[in-house]
């Protein structure tokens, strides 16, 4: 993200410039009424006042068109921001989503527009004009150092209770954002389970859930925004007091013949310019809070670095060889020496029982997770060699969860890409959902909505089989394919498996169903991470019938049967 904001150093400079220009500029008002108080009211010159005036009117003029240039700017480096991070932010919510130590970062995008809003809403300008402070602190001091000890001690005091609101606010604001994250989440995850809820009787319970998290939010605010309204009251305070000190010691000093009348007006207008970034911080403090914050987040979480483009490989014919595949999340081992090999066109089926390792190690294949060690290669070549786009066109993946995206059937299909008519209708034919479709009311075109509950799931199943067949794969993997279907679905997917077969696609199928796996290849089987049985599907298969005795129930019926 710095180099991003690197790229912007050249505007950066102009607002800075801009911003010295119009705090010079500012300066002409305390002159003119220097001028006016000292000299023009006793020549009585009205020539001299007009001209004064219009001179004033032009500098403001100038003063307005420069923050109209710095506000420009600052909108455009705002909205370039957004629009260079945006790509960053999404891949790496993404990455972050799938990553074996995920941190479930997923407000990436609200914290892109709280910067952006900052930038362009002037959130943290203030900082620029802090150093003027002392500018104007040392003008103070230059036509009096009375007036600017005083200035001195309104800076001091008003800083102290502002960095102590800063402190406590920044510190229960960021709870509260906490806690406030942690019931959004939950209730995400209820309205997307909103039929058990209500089923089940739980609507109450997630409720008062719900409610536990909502009060510890209110509360945290509400002790955050009482402790501002107390403060802020006190430094607005101080900002008159001194104001009121500062006049009240100019006139003191012009009774002694020490200053003149101009001096005294011009350093209330002085004093009152030095507490001008401090009210902006005031007014703006929960924002800027937020949005320095949303940026330590996005310096943590985004990674804007470009990737080096690798070397495209050519079209794999489809071997698939697992070298050795071990896994280890957070200290525990999940896979451990898992070695296989599958020809072009061979069908490998994966039993075991539940939490074997069976989809952490469908995700090792697909590089969707790193192995601890081990290789998983494609043709040759190490998986992590093949970039995920020109990956993607090789690879067919169904995972346990069926997930379509707000949009047509056709662009899911087609994986979301520019939808080619001939492929979508071959790959919903192999996959068995074509009829289907065509007896939806809108056909291709039937849109489905954000959870896809529109459609049943028996439909999403197919449908999601037809997205994996798409643009002709050379490696499909399915993770519990059969867990939706009915029997005419199932068979639906039998005639894609033998598709697959004839087609020479590799093809690796998670599951238990015999009818599923008597058509495949070789069987590996694992047990606590471990291969338990690996080699032709015939010599599995009788192994497993024969440590299984009769008499005795066996863990997996359906294999029994076979």
């Amino acid at each position: 993200m710095q180099e991003i904001l690197k790229s912007w150093f050249k505007c950066f400079i102009f607002i800075c410039f801009f911003g010295i220009c119009i705090n010079l500029i500012y300066l002409v008002v305390p002159i003119y009424m220097m001028v006016v108080y000292d000299r023009v009211l006793f020549s009585f010159s009205h020539a001299t006042l007009f001209t004064l005036s219009v001179g004033l009117l032009i500098s403001l003029f100038a003063m307005g068109l420069l923050e109209y240039f710095r506000s420009k700017m600052l909108m455009q480096a705002g909205i370039d921001l957004e629009q260079k991070m945006y790509p960053f932010v999404l891949s790496s919510m993404h990455k972050n989503a799938i990553s074996l130590n995920r941190q479930n970062y997923t407000r990436g995008l609200e914290d892109l527009k709280l910067v952006k809003d900052a930038i362009i809403n002037y959130r943290i300008l203030w900082l620029l004009d802090l150093p003027w402070i002392f500018i104007y602190l040392a003008l103070l001091y230059f036509m009096h150092p009375m007036l600017g000890f005083v200035g001195i001690s309104g800076v001091f005091m008003v800083s102290i209770f502002q960095s102590l609101l800063r402190l406590i606010g920044k510190k229960r604001y960021t709870t509260a954002d906490v806690i406030f994250n942690k019931g959004s989440n939950f209730i995400n995850t209820t309205l997307q389970n909103a039929e058990l809820i209500s089923e089940m009787g739980m609507l109450k319970g997630v409720l008062n859930k719900h409610e536990e998290f909502h009060q510890k939010v209110l509360l945290m605010q509400s002790e955050a925004d009482s402790f501002k309204a107390g403060t802020g009251a006190v430094i607005r305070m101080l900002h008159i007091i001194f104001a009121v000190a500062v006049f009240g010691t100019g006139a003191y000093l012009f009774f002694d013949g020490k200053i003149t009348v101009g001096i005294m007006f011009a350093s209330v207008i002085i004093i009152t310019r030095i507490f001008y970034p401090f009210q902006q911080s005031l007014a703006s403090m929960k924002f800027s809070i937020e949005a320095i914050a949303a940026y330590k987040r996005l310096s943590h979480f985004v990674d804007t670095r470009k990737q080096k483009k690798s070397l495209s490989l050519p079209e794999p014919e489809g071997k698939l060889e697992a070298e050795n595949i071990t896994l280890a999340i957070n200290s525990r081992t999940i896979l451990h020496n898992i070695s296989f090999v599958l020809e072009p066109g061979e069908t490998l089926g994966i039993i075991g029982p539940s939490a074997a390792g069976k989809t952490s190690l469908c995700k090792v294949l697909l590089g969707i997770w790193p192995a601890s060690a081990g290789k998983v290669r494609l043709d040759g070549a190490e998986i992590s060699q093949w970039s995920n786009d020109d990956l993607g066109e090789y690879i067919g993946y169904l995972p346990q969860e069926i997930t379509l995206f707000s949009g047509k059937i056709d662009e899911n299909i087609a994986r979301l890409q520019v939808v080619t008519s001939d492929k979508v209708i071959k790959a919903s034919k192999m996959a068995g959902a074509y009829n289907m479709i065509l007896k939806l009311p809108q056909g291709y075109d039937t849109r489905i909505d954000n959870t896809g509950k529109n459609l049943s799931a028996g439909q999403r199943q197919l449908i999601s089989l037809a997205r994996v067949l798409y643009n002709d794969p050379k490696v499909v993997l399915m993770d519990e394919p059969q867990n939706t279907l009915d029997d005419v679905g199932v068979k639906a997917l039998l005639e894609a498996l033998n598709i697959l077969k004839k087609e020479k696609i590799t093809t690796i199928l998670v599951t238990d169903r015999p009818n599923l796996l008597v058509n495949t290849d070789k069987i590996l089987m694992i047990k606590e991470g471990q291969v338990a049985m690996y080699g032709p599907t015939r010599d599995v298969l009788n192994q497993l019938n024969q440590q299984q005795p009769a008499q005795q129930p066996a863990t997996r019926p359906a294999l029994r049967q076979v």
